[in-house]
């Protein structure tokens, strides 16, 4: 699994799908008969280090062994990279990893072409090969597979998807427009979780302030009864989060990502407030430049981020986290000297810096990636030494 915590969910989710009809984990390739390789095209790197990894996986290959490239970058460059590698037996997007165990079954049972609906169906010799890239709502059961890779500790999934179009981010493209799972699921599978002794929950989405649920008349009584059911009714993020609070069991709380575009007071009151949700909260600023800000199409100001960063400590008290890029497309050293100043001011507990690499069919992807690769190199080593610096005053004390 490559990239981020949504892909490890849904590694740990398609894991379980595939235990329940009777696979069991190895160790190592060589020793599979199936071998999934679920992808990230968040940043270039990451997708560089996903084909040489597949590419690694060639001399492996064989009449039984199926290998599938799933997630992101099949969505990204699955057509691309089914052509280019054959010894790829599937190809999977995001929003299909539940129809993946019947897929893998069928690829494994049959040495004829496919006839199915799909997108696209070959054959590579004796062996089908299948496609499928259809950008859809996840069915449900996907998540119902009791396996969980960490004892204890359990990530859940409240959305999938973005529709927030950062100038520089492939998510939308990727995963689809924002889309948000039923309360009533979401609760469903905290208690299951319960159930398997797991005390730690954490809530994972693209932006998880986004989640607003429309809740139908008579729907009241299928998250607890605390939703009225004479009228329509919105179930957002705080909401969702005072509902998961009162189950018995949990004791630990947090969640990934807040947009500070719709980070609420009411979140912050929550957080202060509650006993179970972690007093930390990731952040991403990206840039500190009003005029990048703007070119990435976030949505608010380095005032309105450090506004809000003053607001969380005053109300909250808890740590922060955060993301950053460097060197995005018309970047000057001023507006690079502004990433600085946020940095400095605000001092994150850890931070996530980047060097921007444009994505295929981001906005961003229309200006020119003018930012020579050694200066985004210097402006990254000069972050990454700060926030070395700050963390570790942070932790002696100072």
């Amino acid at each position: 699994t490559f990239g981020c915590q949504m892909n490890d969910r849904d590694s740990e989710a398609l894991c379980g799908l595939l235990l329940d009809r009777g696979y069991i984990l190895v160790s190592e390739p060589k020793e599979a008969e199936v071998i999934l390789v679920n992808t990230c095209s968040v940043r270039e790197h990451a997708e560089n280090r996903a084909i040489s990894f597949l590419g690694s996986l060639k001399k492996n290959a064989n009449s039984k062994k199926v290998i599938g490239l799933i997630g992101c970058m099949a969505r990204n460059r699955g057509e691309e990279l089914f052509k280019r590698m054959p010894h790829i037996d599937l190809v999977c997007g995001p929003a299909c990893f539940d129809k993946i165990p019947e897929y893998v079954e069928k690829i494994q049972q049959t040495k004829l072409p496919l006839t199915t609906n799909l997108r696209n169906t070959q054959n590579a010799g004796s062996s089908a090969r299948i496609i499928d890239l259809e950008d859809k709502l996840r069915n449900e059961d996907f998540y119902r597979a009791s396996f969980r890779i960490e004892s204890g500790h359990a990530q859940v999934v409240i959305s999938t998807g973005c529709s927030n179009y950062c100038s520089y981010c492939v998510v939308p493209y990727v995963r689809g427009p924002l889309r948000l799972r039923n309360p009533k699921d979401i609760i469903d599978e905290v208690k299951r979780n319960v159930k398997l002794g797991i005390k730690k929950i954490t809530l994972l989405g693209q932006n998880v302030n986004d989640y607003q649920y429309k809740l139908s008349a008579g729907d009241g009584s299928a998250v607890g009864g605390q939703i009225p059911n004479s009228k329509l009714q919105i179930i957002d993020f705080v909401e969702l989060l005072r509902m998961i609070e009162k189950i018995e069991g949990i004791e630990e709380m947090d969640f990934v990502t807040s947009h500070p575009k719709n980070t609420s007071r009411q979140l912050l009151e929550l957080m202060a407030k509650s006993k179970k949700i972690k007093k930390h909260l990731h952040l991403p600023f990206q840039s500190g430049s009003n005029r990048i800000l703007k070119l990435m199409n976030r949505g608010y100001t380095k005032e309105d981020y450090l506004n809000l960063v003053k607001d969380y400590k005053e109300i909250v008290g808890g740590t922060l986290s955060t993301d950053v890029i460097v060197g995005f497309p018309t970047e000057t050293e001023e507006d690079f000297s502004e990433t600085k100043d946020v940095l400095e001011r605000v001092r994150f507990k850890y931070a996530y810096i980047f060097k921007y690499s444009p994505r295929p069919n981001t906005l961003a992807l229309k200006l020119e990636d003018d930012v020579p690769l050694k200066e985004k190199e210097r402006r990254h080593k000069i972050l990454l030494d700060l926030q070395k610096k700050i963390s570790l005053e942070s932790i002696n004390g100072e």
